[in-house]
């Protein structure tokens, strides 16, 4: 009876896992299209695609941006806060344009605007404890990226302690 139960609640914390997996998953995939844009000014009823679409053009110097990049939605994200400037989440109605922006992002070095990823609260958790492996591997003249919660160092996953 004891061997049952231990059993049964190991099955049960795999499913869990699996499903808190899946669930992970699920949320990393509604969030692919979408991008964050970081310090742009707020303004009191502000259409964010258009600041958004702005932004691109002068900033990211993406030239007809403001016609040629369709988004599907953008909003600021949070409650309002005199104190700072919420992020920009921006969905674009298709993938190659937001690679496009990523990219031009990525060349610019105008610390007036940043663009980042959008990634679950759980991801970023794990990205920010990566990062300072990260940096040091990158101090020590290795490859070294981080591709959504994974982090690979000269082309070999990180798995702790490696």
């Amino acid at each position: 009876m004891i061997n049952k139960m231990k059993k049964y609640e190991q099955d049960h914390q795999q499913n869990e896992s699996s499903l808190k997996d899946e669930i992970q998953d699920l949320k990393c995939r509604s969030m692919r299209d979408n991008l964050l844009f970081h310090r742009l000014p707020e303004e009191k009823d502000e259409n964010c695609e258009q600041i958004v679409l702005k932004a691109i053009e002068e900033k990211l110097k993406i030239a007809n941006a403001t016609t040629d990049i369709r988004i599907q939605r953008a909003h600021r994200i949070g409650a309002y806060n005199t104190a700072k400037t919420r992020p920009i989440v921006v969905k674009f109605a298709f993938y190659p344009d937001r690679e496009r922006v990523r990219q031009a992002a990525r060349q610019v070095k105008d610390s007036s605007i940043g663009v980042s990823e959008q990634f679950p609260k759980e991801v970023m958790e794990t990205r920010r404890k990566l990062i300072p492996i990260m940096l040091k591997a990158r101090e020590e003249g290795k490859d070294a990226y981080i591709r959504v919660d994974k982090l690979f160092i000269n082309k070999r996953l990180y798995r702790g302690g490696d």
